[in-house]
């Protein structure tokens, strides 16, 4: 016998092997589903009434099949109590991922022949978090169908009536303004319907601006509200308890405000003014805002680094309690004990210091600026300057007067002369004549014509009467009269041409001075050689003419 007759194997085996090949596929044709492996991405589901889903009923997306409901289960509470809700558990294939956080379910009807329900799955936005495996989809992300019997249940009895007395009170309010009790005419209705129409425009120009309202100030604003609206609702939705609150609420305020129709009344005719102002305030507050927004964000580093500044300065608070700590403030005491006597004594001492400073102080401020604010009576450009202006320009006068000279001396001198005007006036002594060279303009006043104001050094300098400066008048101006006819307008002329020669050189020297002051050496050097040049000439030639033309002009003769 081979070997290969030898490794057959027997009948018996043969045949329990066939048996375990038809009980699994038994199985596999009957349960669908193969034993021992995961059933795939579970998803469960909260809705407010299972209606007649079964286990097997399809779940799909956008029609195409997606996988199947596995279990239907009623929702209890802790207590054990059914609830109006039940969860659909169900397996969904690959093809269904991903299933997003705010994926919804809607329970709807299959078609006739199909029967029973399934589940219209929208898997969610692309933007939202993906949910697991097991996972549950909440109460208010799931909806039922409207079932046929419920559409002919709602039309009940009372419903019915309501219905009837809506229609018959809409007839009514066709039929005009007649009498309550009065029957309407058969074109009566059709009449106030007509009369509805033609008193719509008003009506929808209102509402027209009531919707172009809605849309917003903004593109995108109408959109933005209802998306925040929807999200409002689901949060309402979700705690309906808080809602039932919300809504009796609600009904206190309206019944509030109908208490106080007058005063809501008027105040609603003051919110348009209210917002004629408010906008552009809001305005400017929406601009400030961008600002404000960049300080936070700059702010935000310096909040960030407080918590290690504090800690930062942790260790300087620790010293400053302890320098401040009863040891330390006593050895302080003990170091101060020899110093504060002598700070006695010092200021024991300053006090006759500061009682002539306030002295001094009050003196200022009560006479001697007082007294410089004045001002003096003078027939000049300015003629209101108080003392210290005036004071001012004399001492500038005199500098100018001082520092202006050269080799040959101060260009300002008081120096003796005459003219061609003699003036005699009287004196204790008798008359005194002289000549001057101008018209007497006016006499200064006597010394002793000013009212002095008395010196009292038995009186602080507070209390002293601050200087009179009104002089009580000048006397007379004294008489002038000229010794020589005046001079001829040539004569005059030829003076005055070359009077002003001369002094067109005598600006060039001081010029000259200038532009070496100011370190312009070599310009200084070409204006020097032009002028010594223009003043040899003039000394030359010009002098004599100009000394002529002086005797012409005096009467000396030549």
């Amino acid at each position: 016998m081979s070997g290969t007759e030898n490794k057959r194997l027997s009948n018996p085996m043969i045949g329990l092997i066939a048996l375990v090949i038809l009980v699994i596929g038994f199985y596999l044709a009957f349960a669908k589903s193969i034993p021992f492996t995961s059933d795939g991405y579970e998803l469960r589901a909260v809705f407010s009434d299972a209606q007649s889903i079964r286990a097997n009923s399809p779940v799909r997306v956008a029609g195409v099949d997606v996988g199947k409901v596995k279990s239907i289960e009623h929702l209890t509470d802790e207590d054990g109590e059914g609830l109006d809700a039940a969860v659909v558990t169900m397996n969904l294939k690959e093809d269904a991922l991903p299933i997003k956080e705010d994926a919804t379910m809607r329970l709807r009807p299959r078609l006739f022949l199909e029967g029973n329900l399934f589940v219209d799955l929208e898997p969610g936005s692309p933007a939202g978090e993906e949910l697991d495996s097991g996972s549950m989809i909440p109460l208010e992300q799931t909806s039922i169908s409207v079932q046929f019997d419920q559409v002919l249940t709602s039309l009940q009895q009372p419903v019915r009536a309501s219905l009837g007395t809506f229609l018959s009170e809409f007839g009514t309010a066709l039929c005009g303004s007649g009498p309550p009790d009065a029957d309407c005419a058969p074109d009566s209705g059709g009449e106030g319907l007509r009369e509805s129409f033609r008193t719509s425009p008003a009506a929808y120009r209102s509402t027209a601006e009531v919707n172009e309202a809605f849309l917003g100030t903004e593109p995108g604003d109408l959109a933005g509200f209802v998306r925040n609206l929807g999200t409002t609702v689901e949060a309402l939705d979700r705690n309906r308890e808080q809602l039932k609150d919300l809504v009796t609420n609600f009904r206190i305020v309206t019944g509030s405000f109908a208490a106080e129709d007058e005063a809501l009344e008027q105040a609603i005719a003051e919110l348009d003014p209210l917002l004629a102002v408010g906008r552009p305030a809001l305005a400017k507050l929406n601009g400030a805002l961008p600002a404000l927004r960049a300080f936070s964000r700059e702010l935000l580093p310096g909040v960030r680094s407080a918590n290690k500044a504090l800690d930062d300065a942790n260790p300087f608070i620790r010293q400053l309690r302890a320098l401040v700590s009863k040891r330390e403030l006593r050895g302080l005491v003990k170091d101060l004990r020899v110093s504060i006597p002598s700070l006695a004594r010092l200021a024991d001492e300053t006090r006759p210091f500061l009682e002539e400073t306030r002295a001094l102080s009050s003196c200022f401020s009560s006479t001697i600026i007082p007294w410089a604010n004045t001002t003096v009576p003078a027939d000049s450009d300015d003629p209101d300057a108080p003392v210290y202006k005036n004071t001012g320009y004399g001492l500038a006068g005199l500098g100018g007067e001082s520092r202006s000279g050269d080799a040959n001396g101060q260009y300002f001198r008081v120096i003796g002369g005459g003219g061609l005007n003699t003036v005699s006036f009287d004196t204790d002594s008798g008359t005194t004549a002289g000549v001057v060279p101008f018209d007497n303009l006016g006499v200064q006043p006597a010394r002793q014509s000013a009212a002095k104001t008395p010196f009292r050094p038995d009186v602080p300098c507070e209390n002293q009467d601050p200087p009179d400066l009104n002089t009580g008048g000048a006397p007379a101006v004294p008489t002038t009269r000229s010794t020589n006819p005046a001079p001829t307008g040539a004569e005059s002329a030829a003076v005055t041409t070359l009077s002003n020669e001369y002094a067109e050189i005598y600006t060039d020297m001081m010029e000259v001075e200038a532009l070496e002051g100011s370190g312009e050496n070599e310009a200084a050097a070409i204006l020097r050689e032009e002028t010594a040049e223009r003043l040899r000439i003039y000394t030359k030639d010009l002098l004599p003419d100009y000394k002529d033309a002086i005797a012409d002009l005096t009467g000396g003769g030549g």
